[in-house]
C-alpha cells in the first residue's frame, strides 16, 4: 500500500532496517545487563575446593563494544533480507493479501531459522536432562563410607614445627580429647579423605609375586588411620579384621585392604596374612582384613585397589580428625576446634566443617555443568517458545481471509487449529530431529562429565522431545485460539 501511494523502496528499507537495529540493540543491551549480574554473582562464589580460588569476573570496555558491534551486524544482517523481499512485492497482489497467503504456504528463511533454534534447544535440553540425571546418580552412589553426621577438621603439624615425637603425641592427646567430648559417638584420623585434594597412590608389590616392570607396577589408593576410623565412616568390614590399640609403633606392621585390591591383585586367594609392600625394599605389610570398595579418587573411577595402614605405625604429621555424632555438624565442628586449640592454641588448622561439605569438589564438575547447562537449556527453550509464537502468530495474522473463508465454507474450529498447527509441527519435527543427531554425536563430549548414565540413554532423549513438544504447544496454542475466534464476516471485509 505504501508503495502504492508514492513511497521510495529505499525510504522502506531504512524504516525496516532501523527497526530491526534497534530491536537487536535492545537485546544486546538486555543481555549485557544480565551478563554483568551474572559476573558479580560468580565473582562472589567460592569453589569447594582445599585451595584459597577468588574467581573474578568482570565487563569492561572491550567486552562492551563487542557485544554492540554483534547487536548491530545481527540488526543488519537479519533484517536486510526481510526489508528487500518486502519492496519487490507486486502492488495488486499485495493489496489482495494473495502474494503473502501463497508465501505463508511455503516455507521461508524464518522457518529454517525457527528450525534450528529448536534444534539447539533440544541438544541443550539434552545435555542438561544428561548432567542432571548424572548428578542424581552421582548423590547416590556408594561411597564406601558414611560422611553424614560426621564432622572434620584439618591440621598440619609439619607446617607447625612439630617432629615425629612431639607429632603422635600431639595426635594422641587430640584424639583422647575427641572422644571424651559429651556426644561424640567415635573419633578418629586419617592422613587423607577420600575423594578430596588429598589423595595419593603408591605402588603395591605382593610378597611372593615376580616383580613387574615399572610401567606395569599396579598402583593403590593409600591412606593412614587410626583405631575406629572404620567405625566412624562406617567402612564395612567384609573379612578379618580391623586395627585396634595392639597394632602400635615398633610392632608387626598390618594394613587392611578393599575388595578390588583382592580381585586385581589377588584373585581367587585368601589375603589375610599375605603381605604387601610399597618399594622393592620393604617394609613387608600383613593384610589383616578387607573392607569394602569405595571411591578415593572421583565418582567416575572404576574399582581400584585401595590400602589403609594403621597410622601409629606410618606416622603422618597431615591428619583429619573425624568426629561422628548425632549432634549439629556445626556444633561438633565447633566442638573439634576448641579440642585442637586446647592443645596448641597456635595451631592453623586447614579445614574445617562436615564431611560432606568436603566432598564438593567431587561433585563440583556435575553441579557446575548441570547449572551452566541447565540455564542454557532454559534460555533455548524460552527463545524457541517465543519464536515459534512469533511465526505462528504471524502466520495466522496475514492469514486471516483464508482462515475466515473456510469458516464461512463450513470448517470446524479443530480444522482450523489443524491448519495453524501443522505447519509448526513440521519446523518443530526437524528441528527437533536435527538437535537429535547433533545430541548423539556431541555424546563423547557429555560422557567425560556423566557418571551412571550413558550419553545415549534413550528416556533422556524422550524426555527431551517431550519438554520441547509441550513448550511449542503452549506457544501456539494462543495463536491457534485467535484463529478459530475469526469472524468470518469480518475476515471476509479485510481484502
Amino acid at each position: 500500500i505504501r508503495l502504492a501511494l508514492g513511497a521510495s523502496r529505499g525510504q522502506l528499507i531504512r524504516q525496516l532496517l532501523t527497526e530491526s537495529v534497534v530491536l537487536s540493540l535492545a537485546g544486546g543491551a538486555a543481555g549485557l545487563l544480565l551478563a554483568v549480574w551474572l559476573a558479580n554473582l560468580f565473582s562472589a562464589w567460592t569453589p569447594p575446593v582445599d585451595i584459597p580460588v577468588f574467581p573474578a569476573l568482570h565487563v569492561d570496555v572491550r567486552v562492551m563494544m563487542f557485544t554492540a558491534g554483534i547487536s548491530l551486524l545481527t540488526g543488519v544482517l537479519f533484517g536486510l533480507a526481510p526489508a528487500l523481499q518486502s519492496v519487490k512485492a507486486q502492488l495488486a497482489p499485495a493489496l489482495k493479501n494473495e502474494a503473502v497467503a501463497e508465501r505463508l504456504r511455503k516455507f521461508q528463511l524464518r522457518d529454517v531459522l525457527i528450525a534450528a533454534q529448536v534444534a539447539l534447544s533440544v541438544l541443550l535440553l539434552v545435555g542438561s536432562v544428561l548432567v542432571m540425571r548424572s548428578l542424581q546418580r552421582a548423590l547416590s552412589v556408594p561411597l564406601g563410607f558414611d560422611p553424614q553426621h560426621v564432622a572434620v577438621v584439618g591440621i598440619n603439624l609439619e607446617l607447625q614445627g612439630y617432629d615425629e615425637k612431639r607429632g603422635r603425641d600431639f595426635e594422641k592427646r587430640l584424639l583422647e580429647r575427641v572422644r571424651a567430648m559429651p556426644g561424640i559417638e567415635s573419633a578418629s584420623l586419617i592422613d587423607s579423605l577420600p575423594l578430596t585434594l588429598q589423595w595419593n597412590n603408591s605402588g603395591i608389590f605382593i610378597e611372593g609375586k615376580p616383580i613387574p616392570r615399572a610401567a606395569d607396577v599396579p598402583l593403590g589408593a593409600r591412606h593412614r588411620a587410626a583405631v575406629e576410623y572404620f567405625k566412624t565412616a562406617r567402612t564395612r568390614l567384609i573379612s578379618g579384621r580391623v586395627f585396634d590399640e595392639n597394632d602400635k609403633q615398633g610392632g608387626r606392621r598390618v594394613a587392611l585392604v578393599n575388595q578390588a585390591f583382592v580381585k586385581q591383585l589377588l584373585p581367587g586367594e585368601n589375603p589375610i596374612g599375605k603381605r604387601f609392600e610399597h618399594g622393592t625394599n620393604g617394609p613387608w605389610r600383613e593384610i589383616i582384613g578387607v573392607v569394602e570398595d569405595g571411591k578415593y579418587r572421583s565418582l567416575s573411577e572404576a574399582p581400584m585397589p585401595a590400602v589403609f595402614e594403621s597410622i601409629e605405625q606410618e606416622y603422618s604429621p597431615n591428619v583429619n580428625v573425624l568426629a561422628r555424632s548425632s549432634l549439629p555438624e556445626d556444633e561438633v565442628t565447633a566442638m573439634l576446634r576448641r579440642a585442637v586449640m586446647e592443645q596448641d592454641s597456635t595451631i592453623t588448622m586447614a579445614t574445617a566443617g562436615s564431611w560432606t561439605g568436603q566432598l564438593g569438589l567431587a561433585l563440583f564438575p556435575a553441579r557446575i555443568a548441570a547449572i551452566v547447562l541447565g540455564a542454557f537449556g532454559l534460555l533455548a527453550l524460552v527463545l524457541a517458545a517465543t519464536g515459534v509464537y512469533g511465526v505462528t502468530a504471524y502466520a495466522v495474522s496475514r492469514r486471516t481471509r483464508e482462515i475466515g473463508i473456510r469458516m464461512a465454507l463450513g470448517a470446524k474450529p479443530r480444522e482450523v487449529i489443524r491448519v495453524v498447527l501443522s505447519h509448526t509441527a513440521v519446523l518443530v519435527g526437524s528441528g527437533g530431529a536435527v538437535g537429535i543427531a547433533l545430541a548423539l554425536v556431541s555424546g563423547r563430549f557429555f560422557g567425560l562429565i556423566l557418571y551412571g548414565v550413558s550419553a545415549t540413554d534413550p528416556l533422556t532423549y524422550a524426555a527431551a522431545i517431550g519438554i520441547m513438544a509441550l513448550v511449542a504447544l503452549g506457544a501456539c496454542w494462543l495463536p491457534a485460539r485467535r484463529a478459530i475466534a475469526v469472524d468470518p464476516v469480518t475476515a471476509l471485509r479485510t481484502e
